[in-house]
């Protein structure tokens, strides 16, 4: 979905052009960002391997992740392709790739997170309603 609504900002910003300021901080801070997404997608996706479970958003989920990045919040891969989208936004100094961040948002969180979330309360029921308690789902 990131990259989707990614590439609908970056062809909108070629038809309808908005620009906003690109030097070289809004580089800086755009690579900065991505880089830190690699990082905690590299994490994220190592402990669960660790762990031994699944990454397919929709496969049966072996494991509850309760450490690391999952600490801080439920969602740390999606943490982190936000983190990645604001990066691209910073970078094609477009306002289409902001307008289009609330949307991705929202489309990730009913799309794909809510039912990631009622696969693991059927599995882990008490164990993960009590996790839900005490960490967020985004940050």
């Amino acid at each position: 979905m990131y990259v989707a609504f990614f590439i609908l900002a970056w062809a909108c910003s070629i038809v309808w052009p908005l620009a906003l300021p690109s030097n070289p901080w809004t580089w800086f801070f755009g690579w900065s960002a991505i880089d830190a997404s690699v990082l905690l997608v590299l994490w994220s996706v190592w402990l669960m391997l660790w762990r031994k479970t699944t990454l397919n958003p929709y496969g049966k989920p072996q494991r509850l992740l309760t450490e690391g990045p999952f600490r801080v919040t439920r969602n740390p891969i999606y943490v982190a392709m936000t983190l990645s989208y604001i990066g691209g936004a910073i970078l094609l100094a477009d306002v289409w790739g902001w307008v289009f961040l609330p949307a991705v948002l929202f489309a990730v969180s009913v799309g794909v997170i809510r039912h990631e979330e009622r696969i693991l309360l059927e599995h882990f029921g008490d164990e993960y309603r009590q996790y839900m308690n005490k960490v967020r789902r985004w940050l």
